[in-house]
């Protein structure tokens, strides 16, 4: 492949694997640029652009916007930094859509109510923090008096405090849902007025 040659858009869309409407869309806003023109005014691209539009397609194709993306190809910002702070973001579009499929999961085996389904959704979004205090409150009222009577067997009591996973872990009977290891999960009397484990 002569590194000098010039390729008409629609070769430089051939080669890249894209179309031609999508080479010009790119080329407009400046992240491929054309090397010349040929006499009769259309752009012209050298072999460079073939890689550069690799990339761009590869990074689109991940997630990235178009704004970041061309500020990595013009070197104004490292691949390794965008893709840490990418795979940052979707950490925590997994975790969302964990929850909401966890929610939706739950509200299809059990047939739940709207009422129900609204809190489900509730508690499936509370932060850690909110968790913790939903948690200790259930611990409150179940435990309370006992930090005057019993205070070391209150103070196990607390210790046991389980955390909640941000996953739903399908039980053996599929009549209802459940995160196993959360106290409203194993109780009639949930806090916040939960949900029972099963129906």
């Amino acid at each position: 492949m002569d590194g000098d040659a010039l390729y008409s858009i629609g070769e430089l869309a051939r080669r890249a694997g894209l179309t031609v409407k999508t080479v010009r869309f790119y080329s407009d806003r400046g992240i491929v640029a054309p090397t010349d023109r040929s006499p009769a005014g259309y752009r012209l691209y050298g072999i460079d652009a073939v890689a550069r539009l690799g990339l761009v397609r590869t990074l689109r194709e991940l997630g990235l916007d178009l704004s970041t993306i061309r500020r990595v190809v013009d070197r104004e910002l490292s691949l390794p930094e965008v893709a840490a702070t990418h795979a940052d973001a979707l950490a925590v579009q997994i975790r969302v859509l964990r929850l909401r499929h966890a929610v939706v999961t739950a509200v299809a085996e059990r047939g739940a109510t709207p009422e129900e389904t609204e809190l489900m959704h509730r508690l499936a979004q509370l932060s850690e923090d909110e968790r913790r205090r939903l948690i200790g409150d259930f611990l409150d009222a179940v435990f309370g008096g006992l930090d005057d009577d019993a205070p070391a067997l209150a103070g196990v009591m607390r210790s046991m405090t389980p955390n909640c996973p941000t996953t739903r872990r399908p039980n053996r009977s599929r009549r209802g849902w459940s995160w196993p290891s959360c106290p409203w999960t194993r109780t009639s009397a949930p806090p916040c007025g939960g949900l029972p484990r099963t129906r």
